[in-house]
């Protein structure tokens, strides 16, 4: 692991905590990622509406003693922690999200366009990070769950509104293959942006500096079809940093990856997202350190791995025994 292998200088070495993932106790956790080198916590204090705050200032006191940082890593939009009854209050407020094809996964996350879903988010980002010491708010799933979303009544208010163009098809004018696909994509896009625009907003009322960031997704292409343009948010000083999510096993996918991503970012310096397993496989520790090393040759600042699971912790352990 990189304190006891990489002799580099990075900037970050850090490590997402993954909701319910682990039950082990931070006064044992933070001790064991100082020893392996580990500077940064990504702790999932919300997921979708519901919030961990108590567990998040748990492991930031903890993690205070060794010199560890740590980010309030909130997953946006979901709402497969809130109940029936909630999701069925949400929809009838026209809330949730509507797929071209009535897809009824598209039902469990928020619509992005929603003012009043921007607004929640962006209050339960100052209320966690106005009432804990954290480095950070870092946003994951700030972006669609596919390009066939949204499409409910809203989003077609709003566009209009936004666009001044009527007389349309609804939704198939803005669907893949109709004629403001595009455009509807671009606004799609600068829904997105708005709301992380809100979230800093929101984090310029403190009185302290709270960096934001953001997990992003590896392939440029994506941009478009997820309406999650990143580079976009850090040449306009958006964010401080994001994430690229280079979760592979093939050497190739991560170089391919890794420069598209190192290319667009310009003069930003940005760690890069690296796994411990992808679907059943576990990485070993030499596959973890080898993607480690070619991450900071690429010339990324470092990398953030996902994510503290038993089998990392495993071998978190194992170095500390060496």
């Amino acid at each position: 692991m990189p304190s006891l292998i990489l002799q580099v200088l990075i900037s970050i070495s850090g490590v997402w905590s993954a909701w319910n993932y682990t039950t082990i106790d931070w006064e044992e956790l933070a001790p064991l990622l100082s020893e392996n080198g580990y500077d940064t916590v990504f702790y999932c204090a919300a997921y979708g509406l519901l919030t961990d705050i108590d567990g998040l200032n748990e492991c930031i006191d903890a993690c205070n003693e060794y010199d560890i940082d740590v980010h309030a890593w909130i997953v946006l939009w979901k709402t497969t922690t809130s109940s029936d009854e909630e999701r069925e209050i949400l929809a009838d407020d026209g809330r949730l999200q509507v797929a071209t094809d009535h897809d009824t996964r598209a039902q469990s996350w928020l619509c992005p366009t929603n003012p009043e879903n921007i607004a929640e988010i962006a209050s339960m980002c100052l209320r966690i990070a106005g009432s804990s010491n954290v480095k950070g708010i870092h946003l994951d799933y700030i972006r669609y769950s596919s390009n066939r979303v949204c499409f409910c009544e809203g989003c077609r208010g709003r566009f209009l509104y936004d666009t001044g163009i009527y007389g349309i098809n609804w939704p198939e004018d803005c669907a893949s293959g109709g004629r403001l696909y595009d455009r509807y994509n671009q606004w799609r896009s600068a829904a997105i942006t708005s709301t992380v625009s809100s979230v800093r907003d929101s984090l310029h009322r403190l009185n302290k500096v709270v960096q934001l960031s953001a997990a992003v997704l590896p392939r440029e292409r994506e941009m478009d079809y997820f309406a999650q343009h990143w580079d976009r948010w850090l040449s306009s000083g958006l964010v401080d940093f994001v994430v690229p999510m280079n979760y592979t096993l093939s050497d190739s996918e991560l170089v391919d990856w890794g420069e598209s991503q190192l290319r667009l970012t310009r003069n930003s310096s940005i760690p890069c997202g690296l796994a411990t397993n992808q679907n059943d496989y576990l990485f070993t520790e030499d596959e973890i350190e080898h993607q480690q090393r070619m991450a900071i040759e690429m010339g990324f600042d470092g990398w953030v791995m996902f994510h503290l699971s038993n089998h990392f912790i495993s071998i978190l352990r194992s170095n500390v025994r060496l």
